[in-house]
């Protein structure tokens, strides 16, 4: 038998013919005079707003990284005798905000510990500002003045009593208030360890007393004599004024006040 020849097809590719786009060019359009200038102006005010911010980072930074000693020394404290009624911390911070905005740090009050009204709850007080020169003027321009207000406020016709503390700092106020802490701690302390000592005492006495009464109740049920405790106490002899006595001092002085008055 003769063999079988496979046909071999033939495929005939098609050649993709490639799809042009027509892009349409834009035409250019020149921008006018006006739209110049305000191209340069909006330039420009970037350009300070740019400037400005690496300014405010700078002084950030060097805030930041400035010496805690060296910016302590430049703060100022001025201390105040009296408290205003009503008034805390808050309050006096926004008052004081008006004058010096940004300038004023931290703010102690101490409690009044001679009465319990809520208005008067404060008796003295010290503020931190950051700068002397602001501590020396507002302690010298507020200083015996009124404090102001509403008219119907009792505060306002009261007067400021102010002080700028020369060389005085926030850590010197700090160490005081921690030396009068350990202070009053120890008091407590002795007075808490002399209450237990008197308790313990006390305590002591009794069952004392109680062992006694029971060692009495047995000498005595078994017959013999038990002697109670007495205390010798020599009292003092009274002092009789007799009737006669005081009618001489009464002559003497009507005697007396007679040689006077004549």
């Amino acid at each position: 038998m003769a063999p079988i020849q496979k046909k071999n097809k033939i495929i005939k590719k098609r050649n993709k013919e490639p799809v042009v786009e027509e892009v349409k060019e834009e035409e250019d359009l020149e921008p006018t005079k006006e739209e110049e200038e305000a191209e340069i102006s909006d330039n420009e005010d970037m350009d300070e707003a740019e400037i400005k911010e690496e300014e405010d980072d700078d002084d950030m930074e060097t805030e930041a990284f400035e010496d805690p000693e060296q910016k302590q020394k430049k703060t100022g404290v001025v201390y105040f005798s009296m408290i205003p009624p009503k008034y805390n911390v808050v309050r006096i911070r926004e008052y004081f905000e008006k004058s010096c905005p940004g300038q004023i740090g931290r703010i102690f009050l101490a409690r009044n510990k001679h009465t319990k009204n809520p208005q008067n709850k404060y008796s003295e007080g010290w503020m931190e500002l950051k700068k002397k020169k602001i501590a020396k003027a507002i302690a010298g321009q507020i200083d015996n003045t009124p404090i102001g207000g509403k008219n119907k406020d009792p505060v306002s016709s009261m007067l400021w009593n102010i002080r700028y503390l020369s060389g005085f700092k926030w850590v010197h106020l700090m160490e005081q208030l921690q030396y009068e802490k350990e202070v009053e701690k120890r008091r407590m302390n002795v007075e808490v360890a002399q209450a237990r000592r008197i308790a313990a005492h006390f305590e002591e006495q009794i069952e004392k007393g109680k062992h006694l009464r029971k060692l009495e109740a047995k000498v005595k049920a078994s017959g013999g004599k038990w002697d109670a405790f007495q205390r010798d106490v020599e009292q003092k002899k009274t002092i009789r004024v007799t009737k006669e006595r005081s009618k001489q001092v009464n002559t003497e002085s009507s005697e007396l006040m007679n040689m006077i008055f004549k």
